[in-house]
């Protein structure tokens, strides 16, 4: 176990330390944005062959940009303090928001491709 940074300069330092896992986080949120997005265009094949519940589609595709940058926004917020409060590590917390991320990436995803009759 990594033991807690003592003095104040530390553990700015410390917190300054997650800052590329916080940019990677972010670079992350909107890769998967843009994969959604351009997944949307699934919906392209809908009419009487294929039908498409159009509400599930918009909702997958309009929901991912709010839900990515409130987990980005909460995990930098932690990520951050962590570090400032206790001393700790703040990638356990990176690691649990990119976790979050793609999951929801994920439930968009399908919530998609089930929307547009794909699957």
């Amino acid at each position: 176990m990594v033991e807690p940074a003592n003095g104040s300069w530390q553990r700015l330092g410390y917190a300054l330390g997650a800052l590329p896992g916080v940019i990677l986080h972010l670079l992350g949120s909107a890769v998967a944005w843009t994969f959604v997005q351009l997944n949307g265009l699934m919906v392209a094949g809908c009419g009487a062959d294929r039908p498409c519940n159009f509400t599930v589609t918009d909702s997958a595709v309009n929901s991912i940009q709010p839900l990515l940058i409130a987990v980005w926004v909460v995990t930098t917020v932690l990520a951050f303090a962590r570090p400032l409060a206790r001393g700790r590590s703040p990638w356990p917390v990176l690691g649990i928001g990119v976790g979050v991320s793609i999951l929801i990436t994920g439930l968009c995803y399908l919530a998609l491709a089930i929307g547009a009759g794909v699957l």
